[in-house]
């Protein structure tokens, strides 16, 4: 049972972000939005702790944009107890829960940023969304090499997502503020981490607008 006194940590905003990091641009015609393990049961854990309806409102700010830019929406859910060699057999989303759900349970994303028609779901069987998926053959297929990475757990499934696709020479952007962890310390330590190693660090007015310039030049033809 959570102490009373914890109260959520609230989101990074422009001033916190890492000043280093590639100088990368968010080009609609190339990104794709990798949402990762916004189930409830996840969210339901981390709600004491994380600032869950911030990071649920930035992330249907997102999906809404993308899907309006035209932008690709692909969904990686982690289902506890699934794993391969080396991987973790845990809760999911980078931490255990007392009692890991049944798996109709564990993919039931939450409402408010539910996949819709026309999105891909993946599921993934350790934190990185690439091993074991077809994460990458999906972007191929759909032409981009850029992925905008949002949810949680952001030290374990956004960081190593992330590293993951920079390693397969794409360009990940992490947006700061749509993604989630148990502490500010271990959110702080993820995003300052990724900008310094493998990822363009961003906010979710800042992609907001990059793929409105898109849907404002698809309108204009």
């Amino acid at each position: 049972m959570p102490s009373p006194d914890i109260v959520p940590y609230a989101m990074p905003g422009a001033p916190s972000l890492p000043v280093d990091g590639p100088a990368w641009s968010i080009d609609p015609r190339r990104t794709a939005l990798l949402v990762q393990d916004v189930q409830k049961y996840l969210l339901r854990d981390l709600r004491d702790s994380a600032p869950v309806g911030e990071l649920l409102a930035n992330i249907g700010r997102l999906t809404r944009s993308a899907r309006s830019a035209g932008v690709p929406v692909v969904y990686a859910v982690r289902v506890p107890g699934q794993r391969g060699s080396g991987g973790s057999g845990g809760g999911g989303a980078g931490f255990g829960v007392p009692e890991p759900p049944a798996e109709a349970d564990a993919v039931d994303v939450a409402e408010v940023v539910r996949p819709q028609t026309g999105d891909t779901v993946l599921t993934v069987k350790r934190y990185s969304a690439f091993a074991g998926t077809r994460l990458r053959a999906r972007l191929k297929e759909l032409g981009r090499d850029q992925l905008v990475v949002v949810g949680v757990a952001a030290r374990t499934e956004v960081l190593l997502t992330a590293a993951d696709a920079w390693m397969q020479d794409l360009e990940p952007f992490v947006v700061a503020d749509a993604v989630a962890d148990r502490t500010a310390a271990d959110h702080a330590m993820a995003v300052r981490w990724m900008a310094s190693t493998c990822a363009a660090v961003t906010l979710t007015g800042s992609v907001v607008e990059a793929l409105r310039g898109r849907r404002a030049e698809a309108e204009a033809v």
